[in-house]
């Protein structure tokens, strides 16, 4: 595995755990339950759905 897969998979991680996180916040399962954003939550889900893209990129193979 070479460093640029490395970094890119760390990457991804960061993504898909803090979009998830700011997911989980806006739509109000994690913090206080008034604390609800459709902003956040949708910025949120962006963000782990452009992490979960970037898994797939790394792990492709090449034709």
């Amino acid at each position: 595995m070479s460093i640029a897969k490395v970094v890119g998979l760390v990457l991804a991680v960061v993504m898909l755990v803090g979009g998830g996180f700011l997911a989980l916040t806006g739509m109000g399962y994690i913090g206080k339950s008034g604390d609800t954003s459709q902003a956040w939550s949708v910025l949120g889900s962006l963000i782990a759905g452009l992490g979960v893209a970037l898994v797939i990129t790394l792990f492709q193979r090449k034709h």
